[in-house]
C-alpha cells in the first residue's frame, strides 16, 4: 500500500531542465550586501564555478589590458545582484571595491592566496582575513570633501570624492589605446603617468574665483567630462595647484582618498625575504 504522506521525488531526464531547476535553486541563496553611497543593502547570488573560470580565464588572458578586466568585474557583479535595474556603472569605484570584497568573502574565504616573491621566488601562501577587510569599509561615509588653495591672483575650491564606476570604466578603455604597440620601458612610463591621470578622476567640480573680481567666478562639473576632457582642463591649471608634493590637490587625494581606502587591506610579507 502506497504511503499518501511520503514526498514524491521528481526525477528530470532532460539535461537542460536539470540545469535550469540547479540554476533555479541555487539562485535562492542571497547575501545582503551594504552599499555605502546608497546607505542601504542590496541583495547578491553566489558566483558559480562557470563564472568564475570566466573570470580567471579574462584576467590571465589579459594580463595588460586593465579595460577587459575591469569591465568583466563589473558584468560578474551585475549578473549576481539580484535586485531589477541594478548597475555598478551608476554606483562609486568604492562600492564596487566593496562589493567584491563581498563576493571574495561568500566564496573564497576558505582558499588560500598564493603569490610568488617577485624578490626571492619563493611561494608563499596566506590566509586573509576578509571578514576584518569588509569591517573597515562601515567607517567610511563617502560625503564630499572640500580642497581649497590659492595664488596672489585666483582662490581655488575642488570637490571630491571617489568616481564613477562608469568614469573609471572608460578611463581604463581610453588608457588602453595607449598601450598598442610600446615597449616595456614605455609601458612602465606609462603606468606610472596613469596613475597621475587616474587620480583626476576623483574631482566631481572645479570653482575658480578671481580676487580681483569674485563676481567672474568659473564653474566646472567635471561628472559631465570624458577622461580626454578632464585631461586638458587640468592641464590648463598652474602645476603647483594640482601636482604641488606639499599642498597640490593631487596629493589630497592621495591621502585622504586613495590611501585610506589602500589602508584597509590586509598587506603580508614574504616568509623568506621579508619583502
Amino acid at each position: 500500500m502506497e504511503d499518501n504522506n511520503q514526498e514524491k521525488q521528481q526525477v528530470l531526464t532532460n539535461s537542460q531542465d536539470i540545469f535550469n531547476a540547479f540554476k533555479e535553486e541555487f539562485a535562492t541563496t542571497v547575501h545582503r550586501v551594504k552599499i555605502n553611497s546608497l546607505k542601504r543593502e542590496i541583495g547578491f547570488r553566489d558566483i558559480t564555478v562557470n563564472e568564475q573560470k570566466t573570470l580567471s580565464k579574462v584576467s590571465l588572458e589579459n594580463n595588460n589590458r586593465k579595460d577587459v578586466i575591469y569591465d568583466t568585474q563589473c558584468q560578474l557583479i551585475n549578473t549576481l545582484c539580484l535586485e531589477d535595474g541594478f548597475s555598478i556603472y551608476r554606483l562609486t569605484e568604492f562600492d564596487r571595491i566593496r562589493i567584491l570584497m563581498e563576493i571574495y568573502q561568500s566564496n573564497f574565504i576558505k582558499n588560500d592566496i598564493t603569490y610568488t616573491c617577485s624578490e626571492c621566488n619563493t611561494v608563499n601562501k596566506y590566509k586573509l582575513d576578509f571578514q576584518k577587510i569588509i569591517n573597515k569599509f562601515d567607517a567610511f561615509t563617502l560625503e564630499d570633501e572640500i580642497y581649497s588653495t590659492e595664488d596672489d591672483q585666483r582662490v581655488y575650491k575642488f570637490t571630491i570624492n571617489y568616481p564613477l564606476v562608469r568614469s573609471v570604466s572608460n578611463f581604463y578603455k581610453d588608457y588602453s589605446k595607449k598601450y598598442r604597440g610600446i615597449t616595456a620601458v614605455q609601458e612602465k612610463i606609462l603606468d606610472n603617468m596613469g596613475i597621475v591621470e587616474y587620480v583626476n578622476l576623483f574631482i566631481k567640480q572645479i570653482e575658480v574665483i578671481p580676487k580681483n573680481n569674485p563676481e567672474k567666478r568659473i564653474v566646472a562639473d567635471l561628472t559631465l567630462m570624458s577622461y580626454g576632457e578632464i585631461e586638458k582642463l587640468l592641464g590648463s591649471f598652474p602645476q603647483s595647484v594640482i601636482y604641488s608634493d606639499s599642498n597640490g590637490v593631487s596629493s589630497f587625494i592621495m591621502t585622504q582618498f586613495i590611501d585610506k581606502l589602500d589602508g584597509i587591506f590586509q598587506y603580508e610579507k614574504c616568509a623568506h625575504c621579508g619583502a
